[in-house]
Formats: C-alpha cells, structure tokens, sequence
C-alpha cells in the first residue's frame, strides 16, 4: 500500500512539473505546436537604408541596408518587398524577393539586403521598404 501511495504522489509531481515547465502551450497561433510568438513590430527597416545608382552603370539602381530583428527569437522566411516611385507618386517597379544574407532573420541581430532595378531613363526618384511577415517557429 506505501509503495503505491508513493508512486502515486511521485506521478502527480511529474504531472504538476510538466504543466508548468511550459512544455505544454495551450495557446496555438496556427495549430502548430510549440510555435513562437513574433512581433512584426519588432522588425524593423534600418534607418540607412540607401538607394542610388552603381558606379559603373547609371542605368542601374540599388536600394540596400538592413533588416533588423529586435525579437529575442529568429524570425523565418521573412518576405519584404521594396517598391521605387516616379517623382510623380506612380510605381515604377516593385521586388518581392529581393537578395538578403542570412536569408532567416537572427534573433537580435540584423540581415543585409538589396535589389536592383534597371533604370535607363534615370526616373526612379524615392523608394519604400517593407516587411511583409515572418514566422517564429515552422
């Protein structure tokens, strides 16, 4: 009869450690589970983030810098899109998948990102740079 009060008083403090150790997160984003909570908030476009035309070909026009993550957990697949506009207000082009290194954004850290735009006429007068999404966890 000790014994199996015993194993039974050990079964509940088992439970009772698990139920608050946070392995068990009842709040599901998505139904996946263990996902992370990210705030887009936290991710931000850096404020030197430049745009102008390559040395070597005016008819070429970069937008680089970096993305920052404040997020204490890695942001996944971040999408950012980077849109150029006439003097005028009016879209002159749009990139969705511009080239970013890492790819994945690091916890509290930043990546580096650019695209490039042909621009023979020299129109592109301003650009805007966004981000879309991220996931915190697959």
């Amino acid at each position: 009869m000790k014994k199996i009060s015993i194993i039974i008083v050990i079964f509940l403090i088992c439970i009772y450690l698990t139920s608050i150790s946070g392995c068990i997160d009842n709040t599901k984003a998505n139904g996946t589970w263990g996902e992370k909570k990210l705030s887009m908030d936290a991710i931000k476009i850096s404020n030197n983030t430049v745009g102008n035309r390559s040395e070597k070909n005016d008819s070429i026009y970069y937008v680089y810098g970096y993305v920052i993550n404040q997020n204490p957990i890695e942001a996944l697949e971040p999408k950012i899109t980077i849109t150029t506009y006439y003097s005028n207000g009016a879209i002159f082009a749009v990139n969705d998948t511009p080239y970013m290194e890492p790819k994945n954004l690091p916890a509290n850290d930043k990546s580096y990102f650019y695209a490039r735009f042909e621009d023979p006429d020299k129109k592109i007068a301003t650009f805007e740079v966004k981000v879309l999404s991220a996931k915190g966890e697959y």
